[in-house]
């Protein structure tokens, strides 16, 4: 197989285990929303070798659309608030803050990663399978919707704002 189909095949795969990564904190006896889990840390601990660095873009990627959709909870009390380790419970507005940055650092690191790791042609077929995927999945995820309209309502201006542009 050749190396460029393997970091696609990489990418993709560590995307799907991005999605859900974030709550391994509740097998590893972290508490909810653990700050460690609900980060970019896990992507950038894949940095630390350049082979990884496939890995770190789907992780990347992965774990930004899990905390876009954890920024959207009924409720930003108790359980739906970011832990950090040895110091507790963050407040509803820094767990917010918390979970927004970290989501667009991720997903930036993704994209910065992706343009560096894929030709054009294989990144834009890649960022189409992940589309699909990610759209499935904040599809049935508790505050996917919102992170949908946001995303759809950006989509929006971007070409409403090209068409303007454009002669």
């Amino acid at each position: 197989m050749p190396p460029a189909l393997i970091a696609v095949l990489v990418t993709f795969v560590s995307f799907l285990i991005g999605l859900t990564m974030p709550d391994l904190d509740l097998r590893l006896w972290l508490g909810h929303r653990s700050a460690l889990t609900h980060s970019i840390v896990p992507a950038c601990a894949l940095l630390a070798r350049r082979r990884w660095y496939p890995a770190a873009c789907g992780v990347g990627a992965g774990t930004g659309l899990h905390l876009a959709a954890d920024t959207f909870p009924n409720r930003m009390i108790g359980y739906a608030t970011v832990k950090l380790p040895f110091v507790g419970a963050l407040s509803a507005g820094a767990s917010y803050l918390w979970l927004a940055t970290n989501a667009v650092a991720a997903l930036a690191l993704a994209a910065w990663l992706a343009r560096r790791l894929h030709a054009p042609a294989t990144a834009a077929l890649l960022t189409l399978a992940v589309l699909v995927a990610g759209i499935g999945y904040l599809w049935r995820t508790d505050g996917g919707w919102p992170v949908l309209a946001l995303a759809g309502g950006v989509l929006w201006l971007v070409l409403w704002r090209w068409r303007r542009v454009s002669p």
